[in-house]
């Protein structure tokens, strides 16, 4: 377990509703405050109304703050996306993915173009070999506790990259399970089972893997956890 990213300015919330996709109205010292979320899943597990969460300050036209973890049954999930990319990205920096170290991908670069599609990350190799990397939040936790899932709603979005990146040999999609205390990654076939029979097809051409990172309120710190986290595709 390693310490990844601090987060200075972070402060604690109660959750009272979601107002649409994006806003999330949370309460802080008696004062209702509107915060963003940048998670397009319906998290609904997350969305309950007396939650303790963590806000961070945020300059929005519509909003106060933004946030980006919540409690939940171990502990915090980190549920900004763009948080958890910046996760992702320091502990690559710090040499902490033990399948992408920076030695042989020693460059990236954010959103290249692959058909229709932005692909979230292009590593460049010592030799400019090109590598693409696309994250998915799992956030959605199975009830057995064990493993964290994707997606917790149809995505047609999700579809696409799957789709573009099979037809890229060299690349990785990557599940980002940011909750404490996950044993494994699996799809949610519930959620989207289109998503299920594309990873399927995904997992003979290209390279599926998954990390488990989570908040630490005390420190206010991410933490990694686990930095190859066992993958169940059925």
């Amino acid at each position: 377990m390693k310490e990844i990213l601090k987060i200075e300015e972070a402060y604690e919330v109660k959750i009272i509703e979601k107002i649409n996709r994006f806003v999330i109205n949370v309460e802080k010292d008696g004062k209702i405050l509107k915060a963003h979320n940048t998670n397009t899943g319906r998290l609904k597990e997350y969305f309950v109304r007396g939650k303790r969460a963590f806000c961070m300050p945020h300059k929005g036209k519509k909003t106060d703050c933004r946030i980006f973890a919540v409690e939940e049954k171990e502990g915090f999930a980190v549920i900004d996306t763009s948080l958890q990319m910046k996760a992702f990205e320091e502990a690559y920096k710090k040499s902490l993915i033990s399948w992408l170290s920076p030695f042989f991908w020693p460059k990236f670069k954010r959103n290249y173009k692959l058909g229709n599609s932005l692909i979230d990350y292009l590593f460049l190799g010592r030799n400019n070999e090109k590598l693409l990397l696309e994250v998915k939040s799992a956030v959605l936790r199975s009830k057995d506790y064990k493993y964290a899932m994707y997606p917790d709603c149809p995505t047609l979005r999700g579809r696409k990259h799957i789709k573009e990146l099979i037809k890229y040999p060299r690349s990785i999609l990557l599940f980002i399970c940011a909750l404490p205390r996950i044993k494994a990654f699996k799809p949610y076939c519930e959620g989207d089972p289109i998503i299920c029979k594309l990873l399927k097809e995904a997992k003979e051409r290209i390279s599926i893997k998954a990390i488990s990172i989570f908040y630490n309120p005390e420190s206010r710190s991410l933490f990694l956890e686990n930095d190859d986290l066992e993958i169940d595709l059925f």
